[in-house]
């Protein structure tokens, strides 16, 4: 596909190219033809889908007489016989009337575009469809002006040419711009330089010479002359100024110049053109415009004329000027300035940059230190570790493994304060209990979590912890108080359950003896009291065996219906919530859990007996409590909810905190809540939250406190 893609964009610039043949005049070493040439394909060139071809007629060494034509028209015929030429830019006369004599033979559908056509007379055989271009026009009368603005006291003017058709144009165009004003002028040309050049020498009068063609000449041997040699030998024979018509100069001569046509600009404008015709915009336009005033410095300076002085109604430019030490200089000068600049832009930088960078370090070390005050002053302790080794510490962490100072820790691998049964903490990115060892190679149990951080040299580990020692042992009292504090409020339930049974008995019995005395008892009366004695024993002997398993604190993991779990705890608080007229609604999933059941019963006798305080302060009547199971993929949901009136929401987010209740010191202690919460969430693995929350029951809206447990069905036997 690559290859076909590349041989279509071939194709298509071979097919839809242009082709531009550029025709000259004369041969490619004539310097007048060569800037214009050179301009032509350097303005040609911005189109990058023209191909330019380039034939010379070579006019100047060879005479242009019929027979050369036919054969060049040959040689040209014979060269394109196959490609189509779009256009053609022909340039000076020969070149132009060549195209207009074999017009029916060659190019015929080629447009025209001419560059320095003197005789505009060529261009009436042509459509103006057809042709278009820049016309070469000669100012022989301004150029006179401009001889008597430099010599007022002119008295006689020397017109030189050759022996060319130009010439005979131009020397016509000369006579007819002069023929009104009483000008004293002469020509002198030949197709000989010599005798030019001899009738110039002979001329020592108050005159100047103006070149109009110096393009075709030979020397007395009949050898060609080029232009430059030509204008040199004209030059060297002459002694006053010459005026130029065109922007031909030889450097240190006496031409100084004029009103002249410029080569270059004929063929840029040609070019233009040519664009705009391929282009289809097809102007009819004869350009003339390349004229300009142009003056020698070196023959300016050897006559002594300060061209300056005089006034010209366009702008003046000075042609070979040399250049001044800036000029010449200034590509080097700007680069030395370049380097100047350079060097003193990064010398201030540097200077800046090192201000700033003390600055910046001045700032980083106490950033550092404030850093390190901050490190020292968290009550963890902290490690910082790079490819396992310590790199710093904080006064926590040397206090607490038992070091002095902070040396004896720097350099240390990680892994040695670490029993090699806990190595795999390091792969763990969150909070663990582990095992630390101390300087005197005793343990301490520790709450530790490690974290990868990346900084510009690398990656280091920082490691804190926390000692677990006094936070355990204040657990287990903070547990004991918890404990006891609901064995009280345990043992005020089981003395609510026990009154009934015990009057029942009290009752019995002293019906019996009575009965005994009075010699009234019978059988059935023995039977049946004896018989409600022996189920008031038997109840209050259940009642010690839930007392004593909720005191034993089994932390058996066990399957068992989350149902029965709670079915126990109301049996515990059945005579307290009978007694204070707390309707117990329940609606219950049938769920199966694998758990520590006695921990889930404190919880719930935790969570009740608060239910069941608010309650009774906050209401008279309709006192409610509703318990429903719910069942969750690999969870139960055990949802509580009491119109006690709710928790204010400022403190509802405190109710779990250790020592913090809502209740009067004598009525609480503010563990409870503390406790159910690090049971449910420590050791059975769950969550709990509490809310305010408003529900209808039999048609009535209440408001009270809604509690979530969250508990996995089967937890780990850790």
């Amino acid at each position: 596909m690559k290859k076909i893609l590349i041989v279509f964009l071939f194709f298509s610039s071979v097919l839809f190219a242009k082709n531009i043949l550029i025709l000259n005049s004369y041969h490619p070493s004539f310097s007048w033809t060569k800037r214009q040439v050179d301009a032509i394909i350097n303005t040609l060139s911005l189109n990058k889908n023209i191909d330019i071809y380039i034939e010379y007629m070579d006019t100047k060494r060879n005479n242009p007489d019929i027979t050369y034509k036919y054969k060049f028209l040959t040689l040209l015929k014979y060269k394109y016989a196959n490609k189509k030429i779009d256009l053609v830019i022909s340039t000076d006369d020969n070149a132009i009337n060549f195209l207009k004599d074999f017009r029916n033979e060659i190019f015929i559908d080629s447009k025209i575009v001419f560059s320095g056509v003197n005789n505009l007379k060529v261009l009436s055989d042509y459509k103006k469809s057809d042709i278009t271009g820049v016309y070469e026009r000669m100012t022989p009368l301004i150029n006179y002006k401009v001889a008597k603005k430099i010599n007022p006291n002119l008295e006689k003017l020397y017109l030189i040419g050759d022996d060319s058709v130009t010439f005979e144009v131009l020397k016509n165009l000369v006579i007819s711009e002069f023929k009104t004003l009483d000008i004293p002028y002469e020509f002198i040309s030949d197709k000989n330089i010599d005798v030019v050049t001899k009738k110039l020498s002979a001329k020592n009068d108050n005159s100047m010479a103006m070149l109009i063609m110096t393009a075709r000449y030979v020397d007395s041997s009949n050898n060609i002359i080029v232009m430059e040699e030509a204008i040199q030998r004209i030059s060297n024979a002459y002694k006053n100024p010459i005026i130029s018509t065109a922007k031909v100069f030889n450097k240190g001569g006496k031409i100084i110049g004029g009103y002249v046509v410029d080569g270059q600009k004929q063929g840029t404008l040609a070019a233009k053109l040519a664009l705009e015709v391929l282009e289809g915009k097809q102007p009819f336009t004869i350009l003339s415009g390349t004229n300009s005033y142009v003056f020698d410095y070196d023959a300016l300076n050897y006559f002594g004329i300060d061209i300056s002085k005089y006034k010209f109604d366009s702008k003046v430019e000075i042609a070979n000027k040399p250049l001044s030490f800036y000029e010449y200089y200034k590509q080097t000068l700007i680069i030395l300035f370049i380097i100047v600049l350079s060097f003193l832009i990064i010398f201030i930088i540097s200077i800046i940059y090192n201000f700033r960078l003390k600055k910046v370090n001045k700032r980083l070390e106490k950033s550092n230190k404030n850093i390190q005050l901050f490190i020292d002053s968290i009550l963890e302790g902290v490690i910082i570790s790079k490819n396992g080794f310590c790199v710093d510490v904080n006064k926590e962490a040397i206090k607490l493994l038992g070091y002095k100072t902070k040396k004896e820790l720097i350099g240390k691998k990680l892994k040695e304060f670490i029993p090699a049964s806990h190595h795999d903490f390091f792969t763990k990115n969150k909070p663990e209990e582990s095992l630390f060892i101390k300087e005197d190679k005793s343990e301490i149990e520790v709450l530790a979590m490690t974290k990868d951080i990346t900084l510009e040299e690398g990656i280091v580990k920082v490691l804190s912890f926390v000692d677990l020692s006094e936070s355990k042992k204040r657990e287990k009292v903070l547990f004991q108080q918890s404990k006891l504090a609901s064995m009280g409020e345990m043992i005020g339930n089981i003395a609510h359950q026990w009154r009934q049974p015990l009057s029942a008995i009290s009752t019995a019995s002293s019906g019996l003896l009575l009965q005994r005395e009075l010699n009234i008892l019978d059988d059935d009366l023995l039977h049946n009291s004896l018989k409600a004695i022996l189920k008031s024993t038997t109840y209050l002997s259940n009642t010690i065996d839930d007392f004593k398993n909720y005191i034993k604190g089994d932390k058996d993991i066990q399957s068992f219906k989350i149902s029965v779990a709670i079915e126990n705890t109301l049996d515990l608080l059945g005579a307290t919530l009978k007694n204070h007229r707390i309707n117990v609604v329940k609606n219950f999933e049938d769920v199966e859990i694998s758990s520590c059941q006695n921990e889930i019963i404190q919880v719930l006798i935790n969570i009740l007996n608060n239910s069941k305080d608010a309650i009774n302060q906050n209401c008279k009547e309709d006192k409610l409590i509703l318990i429903a199971i719910k069942e969750e993929k690999d969870r139960v949901i055990i949802d509580i909810t009491d119109n006690g009136g709710g928790i204010s929401n400022n403190i509802i987010d405190k109710i779990f905190e250790p020592y913090f209740t809502t209740k009067n010191k004598s009525q609480g202690t503010g563990l409870g809540l503390y406790m159910s919460y690090s049971l449910i969430t420590e050791s059975l693995g769950g969550t709990i939250f509490a809310q305010n929350r408003t529900f209808i029951y039999n048609n009535k809206e209440y408001m009270g406190v809604n509690m979530i447990i969250t508990l996995p069905k089967t937890i780990k036997k850790d």
